[in-house]
């Protein structure tokens, strides 16, 4: 499942070009515990997924600041380049989601982060924290179990995936039928959970 992007991957097209900066006040509106879960979800995702340099950063993966498919891939030098514009001007077009901070994303790609953090409190609520925090990620049965669950909220949250021309079939498939690489981008969710859950006891009360 791809994950930011969603957790930084989903390049949806914008027809209306939409320019998306962050919003404070709808950010101050959200449950400080999705934000808080969003941060390493996307963190965890840049990690498993994008080639890292001597230097500890990561390739860029460059994309449009409201997920523009055109500019999948392409830096502000091209950009500037293929669009006769300035760098500055370029710059407010892509966002480097395998390098800048979460609090650095635009609102399209921390929406893609906050959706799977989302639906992950909300299992956390129905469930306890107790449940969650002991649950054996190697085990087949729960990994069936939730990983359907994580993976139908995404395709509910991602319908672009089931377009025939912008879409991608391998990713519109329930869980039990996806390659074992990306059921695994499923589960890795589950991992970042448990870890949150240690790291964040003022939230839990």
């Amino acid at each position: 499942m791809a994950t930011t992007e969603e957790f930084g991957t989903t390049d949806k097209p914008n027809p209306a070009e939409k320019q998306w900066a962050s919003n404070p006040e709808t950010e101050n509106q959200l449950d400080p515990r999705v934000e808080s879960l969003a941060v390493p979800l996307a963190r965890d995702y840049a990690e498993k997924n994008y080639p890292k340099r001597e230097d500890g950063t990561f390739e860029p993966a460059w994309r449009g600041v409201g997920g523009e498919k055109q500019y999948k891939n392409k830096s502000p030098e091209d950009i500037a380049t293929e669009e006769s514009i300035t760098i500055e001007e370029a710059r407010t077009k892509v966002v480097n989601i395998a390098n800048q901070p979460y609090n650095e994303y635009s609102d399209y790609w921390k929406d893609q982060n906050r959706g799977g953090a989302e639906f992950l409190i909300e299992l956390l609520d129905e469930r306890g924290k107790d449940a969650l925090s002991g649950i054996d990620l190697t085990d087949d049965t729960i990994r069936a179990e939730y990983g359907d669950l994580i993976h139908s909220n995404w395709i509910a949250r991602n319908e672009w995936v089931k377009d025939p021309d912008y879409g991608d079939p391998n990713l519109a498939k329930p869980y039990a039928e996806l390659s074992p690489e990306e059921q695994q981008k499923d589960i890795d969710q589950l991992g970042v959970l448990q870890t949150w859950l240690k790291e964040q006891p003022d939230f839990l009360g």
